[in-house]
């Protein structure tokens, strides 16, 4: 299992990772036409595509044999929050990793190796109902900032905003 930047030949992978887990990010009752709703505005191959094609965005993926398991995608350049702490500075937008490799080690390394490579602070969000997700991210330094709504097609969400400071 390595770390790699991400080829735009890796898009179909990266959009089955991302539609494999993204429903684990988001609270239990959401409405499943909710999520799909999103997946197939958000998550397509084309997508990635495209966000693989942006300078904008570093894209990393968790490789076990030639197989894409996880990913993560920094922005360098996100949406104002209005929120002094979190604004210009680059976001943590996804980091998924497949279920079957939670607990092995992939979503730390990948991690790792997305945060290595920034001269700076950054931010995340994460559903306030993720404990999993915060718990790890608060090992990894970052620190609860705010809260922000997140729209999961027609259905909102409250996320809180981590900011983790620059590597020193």
């Amino acid at each position: 299992m390595h770390i790699r930047t991400a080829s735009k030949t890796d898009a179909h992978a990266i959009s089955a990772v991302a539609i494999q887990t993204f429903a684990l990010a988001c609270p239990a009752n959401t409405p499943e036409f909710e999520l799909r709703k999103y997946i197939d505005e958000n998550l397509t191959p084309s997508r990635f595509e495209s966000i693989l094609a942006d300078g904008n965005f570093d894209v990393r993926v968790v490789d076990d044999g030639g197989n894409v398991v996880g990913f993560s995608v920094l922005t360098h350049r996100p949406d104002v929050l209005d929120m002094p702490l979190a604004d210009g500075i680059a976001e943590l937008t996804r980091c998924y990793v497949l279920p079957a490799y939670h607990g092995t080690g992939a979503a730390q390394k990948l991690v790792t190796a997305t945060l290595a490579a920034l001269n700076g602070a950054v931010r995340l969000t994460v559903n306030d109902q993720n404990a999993r997700g915060i718990r790890f991210y608060e090992r990894n330094g970052f620190a609860t900032v705010g809260e922000t709504t997140f729209e999961c097609g027609d259905d909102l969400h409250r996320d809180l905003v981590m900011v983790r400071a620059a590597a020193r």
